[in-house]
């Protein structure tokens, strides 16, 4: 018949010295569920109770050192196991038996050959009042361990009474010829008690027991083996030395076997008592520890309530100021009263860098002060020319606003506006002045030669016109392109796509290629007349006359101490072309205003296929390599 009473997490600690009985009661338990742990001695049980704490301890009554009703005993002596049921097995079921095992701390007794069906109705009954896992978890740590016992100087036939006896109450017992050898061992391991006889063959038992006193305190519980009776006097004497009691070791050992159970118990409460003390102080000072931090931590939170709320006020002031000195377009500087910055906002990070770490803003700017005033100048506004580190001069305008202290000025608030800007610009207006006269009166005399070179040519007014209308208006797009470029540098692909692509009738149709050239005007306004007067010539009758023609116009830079560029126009797909029998002011125009203008020849050759045009300028003031190029 199978019972199951508890649930299968309920652990079992099962000790039994029998193979045969332990295989049985394992299996039986464990067919139920249980988890059981089977050991053969009481000995062995104690380090198991010191690792975790069974639900239910089985216990033989009879067993090898131990018994199992000293284990009862020891087991209820301590707090966490003082209500953990224990169940007694045993052989010998007479009614005194039974009532020792109870006496000794046993929940119930049960004989060994009792049914299966009884022994687990007794178990199901014992672990239904178990303690759960977490009931114990504010006790100290189980320190269950055998007494330790040192004998000293007895005879061999009571030593091995003694022996014996120690075994069956479960202690770990050492022998010793000496007292020296005895002081030794204590040193060396401490033990519970010391059985001393009196008579020791280096030093009596009462010499002994003070030396022991001396170097071990009232650690060891010492007992002296005396022969005969003892006089009220020699009672005191010994008690007096620290002797904690007395047996005569010819007599029957019970007496010596109650007094030493007395000695353990009052012991192992001590040693329980100590353990239990310093766990609750630790507890105790845990408990302040963590009261005191949840204190703190209130104070902290409050103060850091506090503090972040003048966090946010600052930061949304700091917010405001950054806002401001990181938009302003002048760069701005504190100072402390040396001068010294302590802070740049970005413009002046971009300004000037880390170049005033070390140096005096005021005397870089070259604030003067006046003998006797304070030591921080107060500028309205003033220009200057700042050098930096890398020696380049920029002018600047500059004001310093002293900031007042208790003590007087404590820095100053420095604001620097970078005016390089504005005197490029109004260094190029002036230029752009100058050029504009000079190109007036260039352009006002270009146009009178173009007029009177074209009149001589044309003998009515309407061609003459249409000639002069198409140079003037040549003339016009390359002054455009150089106001784009602001009357200074442009390329020379520019000048030749502006005159050029107006006439192809597909993009596609012409070709423009090479090495990149930068042109001053006069050399753009040269080149651009020559490139409109072969584009007219190549509507009228070149590539562009008629469909399919193509326009091929490609330079190079030679190499060497005076390079030079070399420019082709070549037309092809146009009206087969011969060599004209008069030339009239374009020829004239073509082959020497690049002569006159920029040093440059010109040759022209009327191929089959089309007109070849070869032109050859040097790299001049007016001519460069293109940037990067």
């Amino acid at each position: 018949m199978s019972i199951r009473t508890e649930a299968p997490s309920r652990r079992i600690l099962l000790v039994e010295d029998s193979p045969t009985q332990a295989l049985r009661l394992r299996l039986l338990l464990e067919d139920e569920g249980y988890q059981v742990e089977q050991v053969d001695s009481a000995e062995a049980a104690l380090p198991v109770l010191n690792r975790l704490l069974p639900h239910l301890l089985i216990v033989d009554h009879h067993l090898p050192g131990m018994q199992g009703g000293d284990l009862c005993r020891l087991i209820r002596l301590h707090l966490a196991t003082l209500s953990m049921p224990i169940l007694m097995l045993t052989a010998d079921e007479t009614p005194a038996r039974q009532r020792e095992g109870l006496d000794s701390g046993a929940d119930d007794f049960l004989a060994k050959s009792a049914d299966p069906a009884t022994l687990l109705l007794r178990v199901g009954q014992l672990l239904r009042h178990a303690r759960r896992d977490d009931d114990m978890d504010v006790l100290p740590q189980l320190q269950f361990r055998q007494t330790r016992v040192l004998v000293a100087g007895f005879g061999a036939d009571i030593r091995h009474r003694l022996r014996e006896m120690l075994v069956e109450e479960g202690c770990l017992v050492t022998e010793v010829g000496y007292a020296t050898d005895a002081l030794a061992r204590l040193a060396h391991e401490p033990q519970d008690v010391m059985l001393v006889n009196d008579q020791l063959p280096d030093v009596g038992g009462v010499e002994l027991c003070r030396q022991c006193r001396a170097s071990m305190g009232t650690g060891t519980a010492v007992i002296l083996g005396i022969g005969g009776g003892h006089g009220q006097e020699q009672l005191h004497r010994l008690l007096a030395a620290g002797i904690d009691d007395l047996f005569d070791p010819n007599t029957s050992l019970s007496s010596l076997r109650a007094r030493l159970r007395a000695i353990l118990r009052r012991r192992f409460l001590e040693d329980q008592n100590r353990r239990l003390l310093a766990d609750f102080r630790e507890r105790e000072g845990r408990a302040l520890r963590l009261e005191a931090e949840r204190n703190a931590a209130r104070t902290r939170a409050m103060l850091a309530d506090q503090l972040a709320a003048v966090n946010r006020r600052l930061a949304d002031q700091a917010l405001i100021t950054a806002t401001i000195t990181r938009n302003v377009p002048a760069a701005l500087i504190l100072t402390d009263r040396a001068g010294m910055a302590t802070y740049l906002n970005p413009p002046a990070m971009a300004l000037l860098g880390g170049e005033f770490e070390g140096a005096s803003v005021f005397e870089r700017l070259g604030a003067s002060m006046a003998a006797g005033s304070s030591p921080v100048p107060a500028v309205t506004e003033q220009a200057a020319i700042l050098t930096r580190s890398d020696g380049h001069g920029v002018p600047v305008l500059f004001s310093i606003t002293p900031l007042d202290g208790d003590e007087g000025p404590s820095g100053a608030v420095v604001q620097i506006i970078d005016v390089t800007e504005r005197r490029q610009a109004e260094e190029r207006q002036e230029l752009l002045m100058a050029e504009l006269s000079h190109r007036v009166k260039n352009t006002l005399a270009t146009v009178l030669s173009i007029g009177q070179q074209t009149r001589r040519r044309h003998a009515d007014t309407d061609s003459f016109w249409r000639s002069f209308e198409g140079r003037l208006r040549a003339l016009s797009a390359t002054h455009n392109l150089l106001a784009d470029h602001y009357w200074e540098w442009v390329q020379l692909s520019e000048v030749i796509q502006h005159e050029v692509t107006p006439y192809a009738q597909e993009p596609q149709d012409v070709t423009i290629d090479g090495p990149a050239i930068d042109l001053r005007p006069k050399a753009a306004l040269a080149l651009a007349l020559v490139f409109h007067e072969l584009a007219t010539n190549a509507a009228k009758y070149g590539a562009f006359c008629q469909g399919g023609g193509h326009l091929d116009v490609r330079w190079s830079l030679s190499d060497g101490d005076a390079p030079r560029i070399r420019l082709t126009w070549k037309e092809r797909g146009g009206p087969k072309t011969s060599v004209p029998e008069s030339h009239g002011f374009g020829t004239t125009l073509i082959k020497r205003s690049l002569a006159y203008e920029i040093q440059g020849e010109t040759r022209l050759y009327f191929e089959p296929d089309g007109l070849r045009c070869g032109m050859e300028f040097p790299l001049s003031e007016g001519i460069r390599r293109g940037i990067g190029a």
